[in-house]
């Protein structure tokens, strides 16, 4: 036998206790309330019954009643049956920025760690979902094809570094197309979604990218984007420059400061249906993980497996058999009070003026 709860298995010991304790201090306040009213001989003539007498045969019936209660909440199984499942859901595509900019720290403590931070949330939000990877800098790499395996995804997320993608600075094009195909399947499915999370800066046209956000609209394709960053910026870490806490210089020998790019990052999002959230304000997450809610969940390929079965609802039927012969003792208990009350003391019997 297994329980889907063995952590509540306490109730099984506990209701048949308070039940107990229940019935005791109820059987004692009754007996004061007789005394209270005179001899408690002359009420049981009444009808009242035996007040001194604990009722033992009726507080068995409804701790047991309990117990089974207490075992039904932990869920029992046993015995083995065949079942077919089929799980639904949704395709979602992480457009992971890793270029050098990525390492500004205008948001603690980089923005990089914020992504990472972002991605594992949804990874444990979508948690029956297909999701694809695609990190990118100067071009775009598929890390992962769509699979529900996440935790193989936690791998590539520890593993996000500037270093990964060869090729520096930032192609937001590439990075939609690749993700787009990847969000679209071999099938042409087109009801995924991508989550593009950037700072926004973009080495190409920004014609190019809104280019790839048409035709990732035109597929079907919802493309939601995540700004990284501050619209006052950071200057660029860069490990090759001199001396510790060095940056990254541009031609002219000035410090590279970074700055999030929104304008470019809402238009991408209206032009594929999707929204724009920034990481940094509060309900920024949620506000990504309620778009995803919304999408289309298709059906997966059906799955035999053998488990236990589910026999809660034999101890739920125990509990009520058991409470129903409870109503019967009470019943008949009332009935022969009333009937000895109605007939008098028996033979042998002497009664009290």
């Amino acid at each position: 036998m297994s329980f889907d709860d063995a952590g509540l298995l306490w109730l099984a010991l506990a209701l048949p206790g308070l039940v107990l304790v229940g019935l005791w201090l109820w059987a004692r306040r009754r007996r004061r309330a007789g005394e209270a009213l005179g001899s408690l001989d002359l009420l049981e003539r009444l009808g009242a019954g035996d007040l001194r007498r604990f009722p033992v045969l009726r507080a068995a019936l409804v701790a047991s009643a309990a117990g089974a209660l207490g075992v039904a909440a932990a869920g029992p199984r046993w015995g083995i049956e065949n079942v077919e499942e089929r799980a639904s859901a949704a395709d979602v595509v992480l457009a992971l920025d890793v270029s050098k900019s990525m390492l500004a720290r205008d948001v603690a403590p980089n923005r990089l760690e914020r992504e990472r931070v972002l991605a594992r949330r949804l990874l444990r939000e979508l948690g029956g979902d297909r999701i694809g990877l695609v990190a990118f800098s100067g071009r775009a790499y598929v890390l992962s094809p769509m699979t529900v395996d996440h935790s193989a995804l936690q791998l590539y997320l520890d593993a996000l570094d500037p270093e990964i993608v060869s090729q520096g600075g930032s192609s937001i094009a590439s990075a939609i197309r690749q993700a787009t195909d990847l969000a679209r399947g071999p099938q042409d499915a087109g009801r995924g979604a991508v989550i593009l999370v950037t700072d926004g800066e973009a080495l190409e046209e920004e014609s190019g990218v809104l280019e790839a956000a048409d035709r990732a609209a035109r597929v079907g394709i919802t493309i939601h984007t995540v700004g990284v960053g501050t619209e006052s910026g950071a200057p660029v870490p860069d490990a090759d420059a001199a001396g510790a806490g060095g940056y990254k210089r541009g031609p002219d020998g000035e410090i590279v400061v970074s700055r999030l790019n929104e304008t470019l990052l809402r238009e991408v999002a209206r032009r594929a249906g999707g929204r724009y959230v920034r990481l940094d304000e509060a309900g920024s997450t949620e506000a990504v993980v309620a778009a995803l809610r919304g999408l289309d969940r298709t059906e997966g390929d059906a799955r035999r497996r053998v488990r236990e079965k589910g026999r809660y609802g034999w101890f739920v039927f125990l509990a009520l058999l058991l409470l129903g012969i409870d109503g019967v003792v009470a019943v008949r208990g009332h009935r022969e009070e009333n009937r000895r009350a109605i007939e008098g003391p028996e033979d042998g019997e002497v009664a009290v003026a």
